[in-house]
């Protein structure tokens, strides 16, 4: 297992993703381990689903952070 918790952020372009890359930094706890992984919209929407059953549930929301 890679990580225990996933938190996704949508920013618009690369200038916005530093921005908040550097609010996480500036906010980070002093110990542990935070990871940021950069993935464009395309790379993101081509993700393949391994193991599970596959859901058709769709978050209809124009709200800019979604916790699945």
């Amino acid at each position: 297992m890679l990580q225990e918790s996933v938190y996704a952020k949508l920013v618009l372009n690369s200038t916005a993703a530093q921005t908040v890359a550097a609010n996480v930094r500036r906010n980070s706890p002093p110990s542990g381990l935070v990871q940021l992984l950069y993935v464009t919209e395309k790379q993101f929407a081509s993700m393949e689903f391994i193991c599970g059953t596959m859901q058709t549930e769709y978050v209809l929301s124009s709200d800019r952070l979604v916790v699945l």
